[in-house]
This record gives structure tokens, sequence and C-alpha cells, in this order.
């Protein structure tokens, strides 16, 4: 590294000590060291090096961010407490680190009112059953079921349900999801949840009710759900700001 000439040039010791922040220039070095650009090029580089040193040491001589964690949440051991407290007084990273992750354990909440707010936000539509389709009986129809297919409405949403048996004898329950909003074609549905609860569903009182089955929405406005159980169900379509709520599908296996 290149050293200045000048007389009133601070020394490599001088600038190595203000890199540490362990002491200060005089008037006449601070007024040369303001129109040097050879001296400020030098403390740049003692600055750097001496972050780099600081980023090898650190956590090689410190405790992991893992156990300042426990320290701030206060499970870890006596003994390991004391050994973190005393080692916090000699380095001010981890005593910034500290004082981070507390105020981060300060200020968290584990339940935000924006999160209700949102939930709030959710509008819940129910729909109704518009046509229950009766189909000709034919030699061979003992798996169709009463009542299907159907079609739903919910605002300007149309959903048709249909049943189909596997060769294994197992039923499907298929949808075709549409809308007389022109503005909402089949792709829009892309990736929406489909939720088959078993009656009485997550709606009475149980809001975290784990689905029985679930599926999404295809780029064409297809659902699938298999395979379904013999039984009666709620079906929940998860759209973007509201729900979509089916109720009483009853399936037999008969």
């Amino acid at each position: 590294m290149l050293s200045c000439p000048d007389a009133m040039a601070p020394s490599d010791e001088e600038l190595l000590s203000l890199s540490y922040e362990e002491s200060t220039l005089s008037e006449q070095e601070q007024a040369h060291f303001a129109r040097c650009s050879l001296c400020q090029e030098r403390l740049a580089a003692y600055t750097r090096m001496h972050a780099r040193l600081l980023a090898k040491l650190h956590r090689r001589l410190c405790p992991s961010a893992v156990r300042l964690n426990y320290y701030c949440l206060d499970i870890v051991p006596e003994e390991e407490r004391v050994s973190i407290a005393s080692h916090l007084l000699d380095c001010p990273a981890c005593s910034a680190e500290v004082a981070q992750i507390r105020q981060t354990l300060k200020n968290f909440d584990p339940f935000p009112a924006a999160e209700s707010s949102l939930r709030s936000a959710i509008r819940r539509i129910f729909a109704t059953l518009v046509v229950q389709q009766a189909l000709p009986v034919t030699r061979g129809a003992s798996s169709q079921q009463a009542g299907w297919p159907r079609q739903y409405q919910a605002e300007t949403l149309d959903l048709s349900l249909h049943l189909s048996r596997q060769a294994s004898g197992e039923i499907m329950l298929l949808g075709i999801l549409t809308s007389s909003d022109p503005g909402e074609t089949a792709d829009s549905f892309e990736g929406v949840i489909v939720e088959l609860h078993t009656a009485p569903g997550p709606l009475q009182g149980g809001e975290q009710a784990r689905p029985l089955l679930t599926s999404q929405v295809d780029d064409i406005g297809n659902l699938l759900l298999e395979p379904v159980p013999a039984g009666e169900y709620v079906m929940i379509l998860r759209l973007p700001g509201r729900e979509i709520v089916i109720e009483g599908l009853t399936i037999e296996h008969g």
C-alpha cells in the first residue's frame, strides 16, 4: 500500500485504529485527510480488511444464531446463559444480533389483526341447486345414483357435478366450473383449491377441520376428486375473495 509523503498524513497505525473506531484524527490530520485521496484510499483499504476479518472470525468464536435465539427465549442451561452473557459484553456483533432478536420477539404477534381482517374480507357464498338432471335408465345403469348429475349456481358461477365409477369400483366426483361473466374465462379459475369435507364440514364451528379430499381446478375449468367413499359431504371452492359452498352432496356406493 502506498504511503502519503505529506508530513500531516496520518500514520498506518492511526488509520488502522480509526478503522477500528478506537481513535480520532487531530484537526491538522482531518484537514489533510479531507483533501488527500491517497489517505482516503488507505483508510478504505483498512476498513475493508477489518470487515473481512470480522466476517471470518464471527461465528467461529461466537455462539451460533440458534443459541442466541435460545438465549433470548431464556431456554438455555444456566451455565451457557452466563457464558453467552459474558461474551455479549465483549462482542458488538453478537450484542447487536441479540438486540435485533429481542426486538423481533417483542413485535411478534401470533394472531395478527391483518390476518383476521383478510379472513373477514372473504365472502362466503352458498351455491343453489338449480337442476337435478334425470338420466335415462338403461341396462347396466345400476351404478348411476339418483339425482346426479347436479347443476349449482352461485352469483355468476355455474358448477356442474357428475359421478363416475372407475374400473376398480371406486367413485370419482367430477366438476365443470364456468361463469356467465364474460370477464371470467375458464382459465381464470386455474389453480382454485377445491375441498371435500365430511358433513357438516368446517362451517359448524370447525374452521380448522381438514378436508377429506382436495384438488385444484385445471386450465379449462375442470376438477376431479377421487376416490370418494360413501357419505354426505360439503364442497368448498376457495376463490380469491370468496368461498363457494355446496352442501348436501350425498354419495352412495350402491
